[in-house]
């Protein structure tokens, strides 16, 4: 697992147009690692062991364990995701982690507990709101052929529902930076404080039918999974 996180330093130095989000944490970039795991607790207690060592203390990132709650037929159970606000704290983060005994030994524990099936790099595209109050999210993966028409509109519904009270968490629209393949070029996510919220509204409002509408020739999305945070270190 080591070696795949370093590799996905070569994607840092890429530079296309990032629109800045507002009022949100959501961070520039995150690093995605998704593996399958039969043993949860044995994953998520070598992570917290890193997350204690005076090198994790030293990252500028923050990190997440999700577990892939519902996701359909897709191996992977559980997503780990390190935020950077910008490249330079990934750059300086994943060069620390290469020094890092205690990253060595949470390594090597993770290579027996767990397969990794796959490390994307996603760049922010639009956000909102505070991603550390939620708990459970709804994940859309999709390819998008006009980047900057769906972005437009997107903007656009998302402004309506946090208007009209229909948004119950953090959102966000990602772009694969590295590690895309043919079908997924983009991720959407919609979070909550907890299932009910995030359950809530049933029925589909004007401005996200709008929406599907507006993007129908230029979007087709694979899956949707829900998923749930494990643990933030």
């Amino acid at each position: 697992m080591k070696q795949l996180i370093l590799a996905i330093l070569a994607c840092a130095g890429f530079s296309v147009g990032f629109v800045n989000a507002e009022e949100t944490n959501i961070p520039e970039f995150a690093a995605v690692f998704q593996v399958t795991t039969a043993d949860e607790a044995g994953v998520a207690a070598a992570f917290t062991t890193f997350a204690a060592s005076d090198c994790r203390k030293s990252l500028p990132t923050a990190m997440r364990i999700m577990r892939e709650t519902w996701n359909g037929d897709e191996e992977v159970t559980h997503s780990v995701i390190w935020n950077f606000a910008d490249a330079k704290a990934m750059t300086e983060s994943f060069g620390a982690i290469s020094q890092c005994r205690a990253w060595a030994n949470t390594s090597a524990s993770l290579s027996e507990r767990a397969d990794v099936k796959s490390q994307q790099l996603m760049r922010t595209l639009a956000a909102g709101g505070d991603y550390t109050q939620d708990t459970v999210y709804a994940v859309w993966q999709m390819a998008i052929s006009d980047e900057a028409e769906y972005v437009a509109a997107y903007k656009k519904m998302m402004a309506a529902q946090v208007e009209n009270g229909q948004v119950n968490g953090a959102w966000g629209l990602w772009r694969v930076q590295g590690g895309a393949n043919a079908d997924i070029t983009h991720l959407a996510f919609s979070g909550a404080a907890n299932m009910e919220a995030l359950l809530a509204n049933g029925n589909p409002s004007k401005a996200y039918v709008a929406f599907q509408k507006k993007v129908a020739d230029i979007r087709t999305i694979h899956r949707v999974n829900i998923n749930s945070v494990l643990a933030d270190l």
